[in-house]
């Protein structure tokens, strides 16, 4: 098998691993996930990612609202993120340089990860308007 295709191999099967588990969530719910966010378990707090489940679900029952109150920076970032992804890895099966790429730089990349951070220690305040940050 050529590279091509063995990287090819790769990305059908983490895709084949999204799809089942987005139909699962889709169809069970996310109470049916064995998953559980280890920080809140342990110590009450909330992480950046906390809700994203329930957010996932409620996009995919079209309640877009409801996924904005469960995880509002996910909601905005996860898309953005796929957009920056799939050149990525399209260049990467290829083995051929991104022709085109999302313009993110050292910089953006420390922003982003600034507003990841703040965002995790607003949403654990607990005063009004930092609980509305936090899922419901």
């Amino acid at each position: 098998m050529t590279r091509s295709g063995m990287r090819m191999a790769i990305v059908l099967g983490v895709l084949a691993v999204v799809v089942a588990g987005s139909v699962w969530l889709a169809t069970k719910g996310p109470g049916a996930l064995p998953l559980n966010c280890v920080l809140h378990d342990l110590t009450g707090l909330h992480c950046a990612g906390c809700g994203m489940t329930r957010a996932a679900h409620a996009v995919f029952e079209g309640r877009f609202l409801d996924a904005f109150r469960f995880n509002p920076l996910g909601v905005v970032l996860l898309p953005l993120a796929l957009l920056a992804l799939v050149p990525e890895v399209v260049g990467w099966v290829r083995g051929e340089p991104v022709k085109w790429r999302v313009p993110i730089g050292s910089r953006a990349g420390v922003v982003l990860l600034a507003m990841i951070l703040g965002f995790m220690v607003l949403r654990n305040l607990p005063w009004v308007p930092f609980t509305w940050l936090a899922p419901p």
